[in-house]
């Protein structure tokens, strides 16, 4: 590794059997089995998840949980028990493409980082499955939009938070801040949540285009879980973090405002899934307040987090104008008119 760097490798996995074997034997193929600690956090497994491990990574430290514990508690077990400064978390149907490790290992010079994502792609498509992401308040609520275009992945920059997919983190920081929070349990937001209180200490996420990944995204949750309570527990957790994390008072006004109207929509329409999830939440407002009250104070505002994070978008834009002023500028160009003739 760069400067004779070494990181720690976390897969977190349950019950995935195929899908653990092949993410490891990929880090084999490529190399960065070799190069790294690879801690597997088997949660709870019924299957033959151990035997495959053995047989894909015999050197690889296996963990092993007596029952589920969800994904945060099976990250956290991992981090903790890493043994290097920068661990990367993966998800068991991650798969390498070719070394990774060096890009995203060279950011952790800088001690304000957090946490580093790769250029995450979607197995089979190859679309662009994460890496670069932006987030604004909408309908009450922290909406998220990811970088869809290549040219706009290009680029490395700041990022509004690191995906739990596919991230490499400072330990120390990561044990500072609690790890992931058990809370947004059973899946989604609990990686957000933890980089923007990162954030909020004034720390940074990074996206690193030159370090490769592909994602079987909804290879796990997908297949266990109906739609409607994946939805139900996506939206609760969205709700979750407004409670959890921002400070902004005009953002906390809308969301109320709007956590009222979209409730009585759902209602009206016969769609539980917003009723429910507020429902689901306010059960949790004790804990969520618990944690909120034992915060340091924020050095930096949600307004100039969520600005600094969207930067990259706002080039894009700023590149887009400037192409078409330039287009309109310039007339019709001479294979228009012949195309046109």
């Amino acid at each position: 590794m760069a400067q004779g760097k070494r990181c720690s490798i976390v897969i977190p996995t349950w019950n995935a059997g195929p899908l653990i074997e092949r993410c490891l034997r990929s880090l084999k193929d490529h190399g960065e089995a070799d190069r790294a600690e690879i801690v597997v956090v088997d949660d709870g497994s019924t299957d033959d998840t151990t035997s495959r491990i053995r047989a894909a990574c015999p050197d690889s430290v296996l963990v092993r949980h007596d029952e589920n514990r969800g994904f945060a508690a099976a990250c956290n077990t991992g981090v903790t028990r890493a043994s290097h400064d920068v661990v990367v978390l993966l998800n068991n149907d991650v798969t390498a493409t070719g070394p990774f490790l060096d890009p995203l290992l060279s950011h952790f010079r800088d001690e304000r980082v957090f946490a580093v994502n790769p250029r995450v792609y979607q197995s089979g498509d190859r679309r662009p499955g994460g890496g670069l992401v932006r987030g604004y308040l909408h309908c009450g609520l922290l909406r998220l939009r990811w970088a869809e275009r290549e040219s706009q992945r290009e680029t490395g920059g700041l990022t509004l938070y690191a995906n739990g997919a596919a991230m490499a983190v400072s330990r120390d920081k990561y044990l500072a801040l609690g790890g992931f929070d058990t809370l947004y349990a059973p899946f989604y937001s609990e990686d957000l949540d933890l980089s923007y209180r990162a954030y909020l200490r004034g720390w940074t996420v990074r996206y690193e285009p030159g370090s490769r990944l592909d994602h079987d995204h909804g290879a796990t949750i997908g297949s266990r879980h109906d739609q409607a309570l994946i939805d139900r527990v996506s939206m609760r957790n969205r709700i979750l973090f407004v409670w959890r994390n921002v400070r902004d008072g005009r953002y906390l006004v809308q969301h109320v405002f709007w956590m009222i109207a979209r409730s009585l929509g759902g209602v009206l329409k016969g769609d539980p899934t917003v009723p429910g999830a507020l429902a689901d939440a306010a059960r949790l407002r004790d804990a969520v307040m618990k944690r909120r009250r034992s915060d340091p104070v924020p050095v930096v505002s949600d307004r100039e987090i969520l600005r600094s994070t969207s930067r990259w978008a706002e080039r894009e834009i700023r590149t887009e104008r400037e192409n078409r002023t330039a287009r309109e500028t310039a007339g019709p160009a001479d294979g228009a008119l012949e195309r046109d003739a």
